[in-house]
């Protein structure tokens, strides 16, 4: 049987309650405010409108900042959540590793909550039975079958959690970060588990903040951004997509909203010039840049705002392990640092508000000017401001 998951404009709304703020009152006043002062319930959205498509032999990366609702995608693909509109369509059997100690009973012992997590996994009870040793085993739990689970440690609980929910193979898994699983040997074992897992299903969907798991595991891309899709496609696209969401600040909500792209639209080329600072022979210029793929550009250029980019042959290149390890790159030769030796430029004020830095593979292909830095556009913005008389 195939395996496909569809999503088809799911939008999903909470129902949230705000006290009135009862700071300014007397503290008589406050005790009958909170007597009198109902809550105001108001609707949260928590998706937007969400659609795409997941066919068998793919493995999907969720891509976010916190709080962009990867988990909440997630919920409602394992059917915690029931979208407001919209439609959830899953084919084929699935498991999800989201909370691995739910449906944990601490009263009962190791051995019933076998039972209990694995009937709650749709796993039938004469399965368990034949399960109940490999999981015990994998555990390192076959000593405490008969304890009640409030005598293990949060690590056993783990585990015992992971062994459960791992111990049968799925069409689909959809998993939110990596599990931690406690001590360096089990964690092996359960990298191998889940990687054999990952290669016996017909369908991987997973969130997490670890670019470098990302690359090894998937090969198609979902970009979040405040609930909504604003990327769905190639892994090396996708990437670039979060990577130039998460140089700039967050967006408001109607920035989000103009965000959201149609499935397939290409990145441009990112980055960031960091600093610029002036002597008395001229200005440097530090940032870092990445074109398609992931790639250090091959040409930096310049244009002091009269319309002509001029390829930099001043350019030095610097290692930057911190965005190499943020992004899991596999150069980290992506950083860039030059100087502009000119008598015409000693401050912010010689740039007349402008400073476009562009990169790109060639000198004929450049792209959109990079982000400005905060601490850089400040000045430019200051500069921008007291020519135009504001």
């Amino acid at each position: 049987m195939s395996a496909r998951i569809e999503l088809s404009n799911v939008t999903l709304q909470v129902p949230t309650f705000v006290q009135k703020d009862r700071s300014a009152r007397s503290w008589l006043g406050m005790l009958a405010g909170a007597a009198f002062d109902p809550p105001v319930r108001r609707l949260n959205t928590l998706l937007h409108d969400v659609s795409f498509k997941v066919e068998e032999g793919d493995r999907l990366a969720i891509l976010g900042r916190n709080g962009a609702g990867k988990s909440t995608l997630l919920r409602v693909l394992n059917k915690v959540f029931v979208p407001t509109t919209g439609t959830v369509q899953l084919k084929g059997s699935h498991q999800a590793l989201l909370n691995i100690g739910l449906g944990f009973n601490n009263e009962a012992t190791v051995r019933e909550n076998v039972f209990l997590r694995g009937t709650a996994m749709g796993i039938r009870t004469a399965q368990l039975s034949v399960l109940m040793s490999p999981i015990l085993e994998f555990a390192g739990l076959e000593e405490k079958a008969n304890y009640r689970l409030h005598t293990l440690s949060s690590g056993q609980r783990m585990r015992l959690g992971f062994a459960i929910s791992t111990s049968v193979q799925h069409d689909i898994i959809l998993m939110d970060e990596w599990v931690g699983t406690g001590d360096a040997e089990f964690t092996k074992r359960a990298k191998e588990r889940m990687q054999g897992r990952f290669q016996g299903s017909k369908i991987v969907v997973l969130a997490s903040h670890s670019i470098g798991l990302l690359r090894d595991v998937c090969n198609k891309a979902l970009v979040m951004e405040r609930g909504r899709v604003v990327y769905h496609g190639d892994l090396g696209a996708g990437l670039q997509v979060y990577q130039a969401l998460m140089s700039q600040p967050a967006p408001t909500e109607s920035e989000a909203e103009a965000m959201a792209a149609p499935a397939g639209q290409q990145p441009a080329v990112s980055g960031v010039v960091e600093r610029v600072h002036f002597d008395d022979a001229g200005m440097v210029v530090v940032g870092w840049a990445l074109v398609e793929f992931q790639r250090p550009p091959g040409v930096i250029a310049l244009d002091l705002g009269d319309g002509v980019p001029r390829p930099v042959d001043t350019l030095e290149w610097l290692s930057r392990p911190d965005v190499q390890s943020h992004f899991g790159l596999v150069d980290a030769h992506c950083g860039f640092r030059f100087r502009i030796d000119s008598p015409s430029l000693r401050s912010f004020a010689d740039l007349k508000g402008r400073l476009h830095v562009m990169a790109g593979d060639v000198a004929e292909d450049l792209a959109a000017p990079l982000r400005v830095a905060q601490a850089v556009a400040v000045h430019l913005d200051g500069v921008t401001a007291m020519s135009s008389g504001t």
